[in-house]
């Protein structure tokens, strides 16, 4: 029996799977995007803080600081060009003391290193803008924003469908094996199926070292763990006071306990970063006193039976608690020797402002 063949099958839906699959099926390639859930962008791409990023932190030339720089532009481009609720609020980094200005300072130059508009505000002209604000000094990023998320997913998923490319649901990625035009590709979608491609790509985010270790051919050594780095959320009931997020200092593993609102005005507070051994999504309500000590350093006046536990989300780390942070891990046949696969792992923040520009580069490397 002649088994279903495309150019390329794209596993996993979220933002970056769906964005790749977007972008080489408007290139007209025949594209099967696979999916275990039963519906795009239930993982990671669901439970982040939905803020559209500059690309100030990354270090010069990484693949994070030019993806989300040039994916700053594009995709409020793509939220014009699609009707997508979005806000460009700005953003501001605060420093509580003299040895965190110090810090903000090394943070404001390399920003402007990285290309990104920045400005840096001293105490009196962070008071003129946000009063509740308390903080020794500041950095403004102008282009910082937020996105209303599900539309973003929703407008990708169209634009796939749009263009002739398919989304299989409720289909879980079960196996992959290199044959002379391609790939078997073994899937459960209630029984087992097996296609051909002619290309293999792994957006799985949580799962991709489980994933890569099922393509049969790939050797082992390519293949980078994948840490769990959890974070919670909470929300602050009522009106609040400000207009921009406000972030505090980068810490170790993350960006600090932030504040962010979605499209309806909310603010929300988080995450934190705490080291698990499985994915699961249970709040730990007793986080609430670590999180004010944090909000407290900027925003000493905030009413504290205003914060409720809202949700959890898992960022998919390449490396353990104690390891310096690397880039966006993306190995081609160029780097692992197998012809037509392409492996993401690692793809955590800045990822949802990097997914258009990420999918350019998939496609260049395709190509090319």
């Amino acid at each position: 029996m002649e088994r279903i063949s495309f150019d390329s099958v794209i596993l996993g839906a979220g933002i970056i799977g769906l964005a790749i699959a977007r972008y080489l099926s408007k290139s007209g390639l025949n594209v099967l995007l696979v999916e275990k859930e039963k519906k795009p962008g239930e993982g990671i791409s669901s439970r982040n803080s939905g803020v559209i990023h500059a690309g100030i932190y990354y270090p010069k030339n990484s693949l994070k600081a030019n993806f989300c720089f040039k994916g700053n532009s594009e995709l409020y481009e793509y939220c014009l060009e699609k009707d997508i609720g979005h806000k460009r609020l700005g953003k501001l980094i605060v420093a509580s003391n003299e040895q965190e200005s110090i810090a903000l300072k090394k943070l404001y130059k390399h920003g402007l290193s990285n290309g990104v508009e920045l400005r840096l505000l001293k105490k009196k002209e962070v008071e003129e803008i946000e009063p509740d604000l308390m903080c020794e000094s500041a950095i403004f990023s102008p282009n910082t924003g937020i996105i209303d998320v599900p539309e973003y997913i929703d407008a990708l998923e169209g634009d796939i469908q749009n263009s002739g490319g398919i989304i299989s649901y409720r289909s879980e990625f079960l196996s992959a094996k290199r044959i002379d035009d391609g790939f078997k590709v073994t899937l459960d979608i209630g029984e087992e199926l097996e296609i051909n491609s002619k290309i293999l790509i792994n957006c799985t985010g949580l799962l991709s070292d489980y994933t890569s270790s099922a393509v049969a051919d790939l050797n082992r050594k390519f293949i980078r763990k994948v840490y769990y780095g959890k974070g919670h959320y909470f929300k602050f009931m009522g009106p609040h006071p400000f207009k921009r997020l406000i972030y505090p200092v980068p810490q170790k593993g993350g960006l600090g306990i932030h504040v962010t609102m979605d499209m309806s005005n909310q603010l929300k507070f988080g995450p934190n970063v705490e080291w698990v051994s499985n994915i699961d999504y249970d709040f730990d309500t007793d986080l609430k006193d670590q999180f004010l000590n944090s909000i407290k350093k900027y925003w000493p006046g905030i009413d504290e039976e205003k914060i409720q536990p809202d949700y959890c989300g898992i960022r998919p780390k390449i490396y353990g608690e104690h390891d310096k942070q690397p880039d966006f891990c993306i190995s081609s046949p160029q780097e692992h020797g197998l012809k037509g696969f392409y492996n993401l792992q690692g793809i955590e923040s800045p990822g949802l402002t990097s997914a258009l520009p990420i999918a350019k580069y998939i496609y260049g490397l395709i190509t090319g």
